[in-house]
């Protein structure tokens, strides 16, 4: 974990050098469009997607026919990419225009559902096999390529978001796809005895994660709903006002691209935990960890009011001025959110599915009251942000608290 941790976190800086560099490279108001893509791409991919890698990683560090399992998880994969396709269909007017119509980046994104199947189809293998040194260095893989060609489209002069877009379907593809053979051969090979069980099918491990999608999906409108809101709703003339909160909003949510990537990571650990009956060790580390993040919240809230601005400009340019207050609720929102992807994960060991569901739809439904309540769209953004992420992870931690009844397995 320690070696995999180091790795996601190489990866996480990576891709915030890659989305600096982008900053640099277009003026704030295709910057805006290219947020826009990118909070779009995780919420229809990342959101689609990962509750395939949670549930692989969950099955797969038990004893299963892996080979059966592993046909299962690629049926589950193309029912995801079908949904997935659909919702954007359905959501087709409001992401044209979050897009600014663009019709190439509309693709881009049915290009990505397709490819993000057999992204995480490689990360749930990864992780549900213990091979998460391998994990880590697909993702920094993964950083490099989105970097390295996000380069090579402004050397060859691309000016607007759209090359920007496709450069990054196109890297997540060159790191997932053509592995995805060897590694589902190495977990087949490496595989334990299975015990006698019911038949793994495409229709369980689908159904296992349908709550789990919902929960996802939340999260990642929670996460990613807000600057394409805020793109959607600002006027003309203040689109740079906009593209100035996409981009700070992308710097202070940070930390969240190292936490995400490794909350599947550490499923495994907790089923097996859990499993042994050390259910109590588990929420003693829950309640210390919360009393962390109840510290850095004291300390982040000043610390962005008095420091933010400077750094904003110093990143990403003069044309990029962000206020301390707005820093300071964007900083306390991002701990939130990391309480509650934590406790959550506690739910997927569990495999209480319908309590993450429950969580993130808490968390969401409260964001989008407290969106549609305040009047200013980039404020109403920043406390929607942070208020839904606290109230999900009150719900989460409250019903894991008072919950008694005995873990279950799902078939």
């Amino acid at each position: 974990m320690g070696t995999a941790s180091a790795g996601v976190l190489l990866s996480g800086l990576i891709v915030n050098v890659y989305l600096a560099v982008v900053a640099r490279i277009l003026p704030p108001t295709e910057y805006a469009t290219f947020g826009a893509f990118w909070a779009l791409a995780l919420v229809v991919a990342f959101g689609a997607f990962l509750p395939l890698e949670q549930e692989l990683a969950r099955r797969l560090s038990r004893s299963v026919d892996r080979r059966a399992l592993l046909r299962a998880a690629a049926g589950a994969a193309g029912v995801l990419a079908g949904l997935s396709l659909a919702a954007l269909l359905f959501a087709t007017p409001l992401v044209r225009r979050s897009l600014d119509g663009n019709v190439s980046l509309f693709l881009a994104l049915v290009v990505l559902c397709v490819v993000s199947a057999g992204q995480f189809l490689v990360r749930g293998t990864l992780i549900g096999t213990d091979r998460l040194v391998r994990h880590a260095a697909v993702m920094v893989l993964d950083a490099l390529l989105r970097l390295g060609l996000a380069i090579v489209v402004f050397l060859l002069g691309g000016a607007d978001a759209a090359a920007f877009c496709w450069a990054l379907v196109a890297a997540i593809a060159l790191a997932h796809l053509p592995q995805l053979p060897a590694i589902w051969r190495r977990a087949v090979v490496d595989a334990p005895a299975a015990r006698a069980q019911s038949e793994v099918t495409t229709r369980r491990v689908t159904a296992a994660c349908l709550p789990l999608l919902l929960g996802s999906v939340c999260a990642q409108l929670l996460l990613n709903g807000p600057p394409v809101l805020v793109v959607a709703q600002t006027s003309e003339d203040a689109e740079a006002a906009a593209g100035a909160f996409v981009a700070a909003f992308t710097l202070i949510k940070a930390p969240l691209a190292m936490v995400i990537p490794l909350q599947s990571a550490v499923v495994p650990t907790l089923t097996r935990l859990i499993a042994d009956g050390r259910r109590q060790e588990v929420l003693a580390l829950l309640i210390r960890g919360g009393a962390v993040l109840v510290g850095l919240i004291a300390v982040a809230v000043p610390a962005m009011t008095w420091l933010g601005p400077s750094m904003i400009t110093l990143i990403f340019g003069e044309d990029y001025a962000v206020g301390g207050t707005d820093l300071a609720l964007m900083a306390a929102g991002v701990l939130a959110h990391v309480g509650l992807v934590v406790v959550t994960q506690v739910h997927v060991a569990r495999a209480t599915h319908g309590i993450v569901a429950l969580s993130w739809t808490a968390a969401l439904a409260t964001a989008g009251l407290v969106f549609a309540l305040v009047p200013e769209p980039v404020l109403a953004a920043e406390v929607a942000f942070l208020v839904g992420s606290v109230t999900g992870a009150l719900v989460s931690s409250v019903v894991l608290t008072v919950m008694r009844r005995p873990e279950r397995s799902i078939p």
